[in-house]
């Protein structure tokens, strides 16, 4: 089969124009993962292919040939993005010999050779892209464990007074769910293009905006003192506002990788608004800040009738050392070359 030179059934924007209307068409997502192959775009390619088959698990209606294809396509592209990942950390002179034991499980465990060990707790660590093995298990991270709180939690008014500038200026804070043809998306949490949870970004694909950080000195000079943000190529450190309207809430969610905490800077809480994690529910009080881990299933709730502003920022867990460190960001170095 020559998985490289499919022949689409349709064009790739009647294969979107259908996804548009209808994001479980699993026959138009085929045609999508195709056109992606015939571009040389293996990543979304495979993404594409593996929807197929998710689709068809839950029902979608695709002929046995089509969706045999799209598995078959899946796991050749697989194989390819192991060799590819694989070679490019030889490469970098991170052989298996040099590799540290957590990382090397966590490839592992990314290409499907070694099954995570069980978690025998309620909510375990379910990261969307990227499981770091071997980590600390936490919900809420004590924060008088950290020595740069403080000094963050210090400069709380003057980063309030920037975040409500910025949230004066008309545009400039955004829906945080945006649409994306790049990959296979749905909206499982009815947020997509939904203002009432917007965001205002210092950063994009973990690199500064000046423009932005410009308008944002004061926070943006917090960042930058003893905050071990965590630095992952084309991923992080995402630095932002983030609004959440009265009367609002962000259903259960589980983020993307658990190398990182997430931490939220409270800067206007009015009553009545929580926040879980796990099986933890806590109140934000304005300037005492939250660690969190964000693999674990979180949501949070404003039943107040104002809004609620969080500075929210991510940070490496410190357990993980900057050999390990440097052995992730060499990772998705390599992914993004794919």
């Amino acid at each position: 089969m020559d998985h490289e030179n499919p022949s689409p059934i349709m064009t790739e924007k009647e294969a979107e124009g259908l996804l548009t209307a209808n994001n479980r068409d699993a026959v138009a997502m085929l045609a999508k993962a195709d056109h992606r192959m015939l571009a040389r775009d293996h990543r979304a390619a495979s993404a594409y292919y593996g929807q197929v088959g998710k689709l068809a698990a839950t029902g979608s209606v695709i002929s046995a040939d089509e969706l045999a294809r799209a598995n078959s396509a899946a796991q050749w592209l697989a194989v390819r993005f192991r060799e590819q990942i694989l070679s490019s950390l030889d490469a970098s002179g991170m052989t298996q010999n040099e590799r540290h034991p957590r990382f090397q499980k966590s490839l592992e465990i990314m290409f499907g050779q070694r099954q995570r060990e069980p978690e025998y707790v309620p909510y375990p660590q379910i990261p969307m892209t990227y499981f770091y093995p071997d980590t600390e298990y936490c919900e809420f991270s004590d924060r008088t464990s950290h020595a740069w709180v403080s000094e963050l939690e210090a400069q709380t008014d003057a980063i309030r007074k920037e975040a409500l500038s910025m949230l004066e200026t008309a545009g400039t804070f955004s829906a945080y769910v945006k649409a994306d043809q790049s990959r296979p998306q749905g909206d499982v949490h009815g947020l997509m293009e939904d203002d009432r949870w917007s965001t205002f970004y210092l950063t994009e694909k973990g690199r500064e905006l000046p423009e932005r950080t410009r308008q944002c000195a004061k926070t943006w000079a917090a960042m930058q003192r003893d905050v071990p943000l965590c630095d992952v190529p084309n991923r992080a450190p995402s630095v932002l506002y983030s609004l959440l309207r009265a009367g609002f809430r962000i259903p259960p969610h589980t983020g993307m990788l658990n190398t990182r905490l997430i931490c939220h800077l409270p800067l206007v809480i009015p009553d009545n608004c929580r926040f879980r994690v796990g099986s933890q529910t806590r109140e934000w009080v304005e300037g005492e800040l939250m660690l969190f881990d964000d693999t674990v299933e979180h949501e949070a709730i404003n039943d107040s009738a104002e809004d609620r502003i969080v500075l929210i920022f991510d940070v490496w867990r410190p357990e993980i050392s900057e050999a390990e460190r440097k052995q992730i960001r060499a990772l998705f170095d390599a992914v993004d070359s794919y």
